[in-house]
């Protein structure tokens, strides 16, 4: 594995947990938290993919070990709380959880191939720490985590681009600093196209279906319809 991209990867990952550890603040003062309550999900969205991936790999995690690790969501939900949320501010923090996105994909790939892990799961694991800390902020702030709703915004798919393009990458021989970066830029600019496009994953075709039924049942109400249908 290149030297340089393995002496990137520390930065890079504290700049992605403190733009996740933004997006956790944000949730929470929308949700009327107080501040030790957003503290924790800015903790939580900051080192929540992180703190799975370091477990997958059965090494001391992280954000329990290392002093940046810790600090860093801290900071953000200070910023956050105290902070007044202005529009400009949380469209910043959108771009930088986006960019988080593309990072984390990628880091949490190379970690994975560092330690002996075959392309596919370590596509799996980088796809994992880069959606993990979202989904267990959501949980926490109790709601549906966007990641999980075919009517947000792509979130998943990005995150599979960076992860698959990365072990690509590395299983042809060309994975460095430059070509990691390259990747990360894709996925980041794969997530702000579906932001400002409004991008969206396929539903099913149950869900398909039963949007058509309600949709002639509204144009139709006295139409009658089998109990069995959806």
């Amino acid at each position: 594995m290149n030297s340089l991209l393995t002496a990137a990867q520390y930065p890079l990952d504290l700049a992605g947990i403190f733009a996740f550890a933004l997006s956790g603040a944000f949730l929470a003062v929308r949700k009327d938290f107080d501040f030790f309550g957003t503290l924790l999900l800015a903790e939580a969205a900051g080192t929540g993919g992180g703190l799975f991936r370091d477990l997958v790999l059965r090494l001391p995690p992280a954000a329990f070990t290392d002093t940046g690790y810790c600090l860093v969501p801290p900071v953000a939900a200070v910023v956050v709380f105290v902070l007044r949320p202005t529009r400009r501010l949380v469209s910043a923090s959108t771009v930088c959880d986006a960019g988080a996105l593309g990072m984390f994909s990628v880091t949490g790939t190379v970690k994975a191939l560092e330690h002996g892990f075959a392309p596919l799961p370590a596509i799996a694991l980088g796809v994992t720490t880069a959606v993990g800390g979202g989904l267990a902020c959501g949980v926490l702030a109790g709601e549906i985590p966007p990641v999980l709703r075919w009517d947000q915004d792509l979130y998943v798919l990005p995150a599979l681009v960076g992860a698959g393009g990365t072990a690509a990458l590395d299983a042809a021989g060309h994975l460095d600093l430059f070509s990691a970066g390259c990747v990360a830029a894709l996925s980041f600019t794969l997530r702000i196209s579906a932001l400002r496009r409004g991008w969206r994953t396929p539903r099913s075709a149950v869900w398909k279906q039963q949007g058509e039924a309600a949709d002639s049942e509204a144009a139709n109400p006295h139409r009658w319809t089998s109990p069995n249908s959806y």
